[in-house]
């Protein structure tokens, strides 16, 4: 199924091998979160779904944006989400599903999830009832990334 949407909207694009992504903004144009997806920003614009997005907000919270297929999800706020990276769940997690395929984990995320992702090689997502697997490669570059993108936004 291709979804056609306007282009997503962001400022100073990023990227890392394999991963693209962009700086966003608030509804006062005050810098908000950095965000880096497993796919290019074409294909997230083509077909927003099986898709993951590392973010990092301007406190240097990290979080996450878990992409499932259409329909997947119900609209609604603390919904339990189970993170695996590399078979192995980490800690319990909340996300908001901010439509009926992608769900919001904010964050922040505990620090042993985020030294697990910088060895992942793959991260499972578990919400209502649905998963969605992605293989993944070299996550410790796209958290430096991350990290320099809200280093050059967040003045």
């Amino acid at each position: 199924m291709t979804c056609l949407v306007a282009p997503a909207h962001g400022q100073n694009r990023i990227a890392t091998p394999g991963w693209e992504g962009f700086a966003t903004r608030d509804r006062d144009n005050k810098f908000d979160r950095c965000v880096l997806y497993n796919k290019s920003i074409e294909a997230l614009t083509i077909s927003p779904y099986d898709m993951l997005g590392i973010t990092r907000s301007a406190k240097g919270e990290i979080g996450f944006l878990v992409f499932f297929e259409p329909s997947a999800l119900k609209r609604g706020s603390n919904i339990p989400v189970t993170l695996r990276i590399n078979g192995q769940q980490v800690a319990p997690m909340s996300g908001q599903a901010l439509s009926d395929f992608h769900i919001r984990i904010a964050g922040p995320v505990a620090i042993n999830t985020v030294a697990a992702l910088r060895d992942a090689t793959s991260i499972d997502a578990t919400a209502e009832g649905k998963s969605v697997h992605f293989d993944v490669a070299d996550v410790s570059a796209v958290l430096d990334s991350l990290d320099e993108c809200v280093r050059s936004n967040a003045r």
